[in-house]
């Protein structure tokens, strides 16, 4: 069990919980200096962490987005089927930015220096308080 730390378009694997929120704390406060706090909010239905620094009761920065393992499902909701192989797994990437001009602009330059990838399945917008957030869902 994995945890991915995703921030202003890089990405790290830590092996706990505890150490990818630290990660994306110290990425934060390298960005945007010393900081009072930090914002955290969990989606349980698709269990992330999202992540901000907060200053004079301001969140400032990017979002950076903790990514955990899978939510567990009820043993009886699970499908009976076989696994699926590593090549039809779907990857994420998720891009931060002021404007969805500017959001756009970054995944468009990063899915061109990408011809593995072969289908981009899905586009999220989660906007913030301080811009916009794009996720990408895409196989390779």
């Amino acid at each position: 069990m994995n945890y991915r730390v995703e921030y202003n378009g890089e990405d790290l694997e830590l092996a706990t919980l505890d150490a990818a929120l630290e990660n994306a704390k110290h990425a934060i406060a390298a960005d945007v200096g010393p900081v009072s706090g930090w914002a955290v909010e969990h989606d349980e239905s698709i269990n992330d962490w999202f992540v901000q620094g907060v200053v004079d009761g301001r969140t400032v920065g990017a979002t950076a987005v903790v990514t955990g393992p899978e939510p567990m499902l009820a043993a009886q909701s699970v499908p009976r089927h076989a696994p699926a192989s590593a090549d039809d797994l779907a990857r994420r990437r998720v891009f931060t930015g002021s404007t969805p001009a500017d959001v756009l602009g970054m995944a468009a330059n990063w899915l061109a220096g990408r011809p593995e990838v072969v289908a981009v399945d899905d586009l999220g917008w989660r906007p913030g308080r301080n811009g916009f957030e794009l996720r990408i869902y895409y196989r390779s």
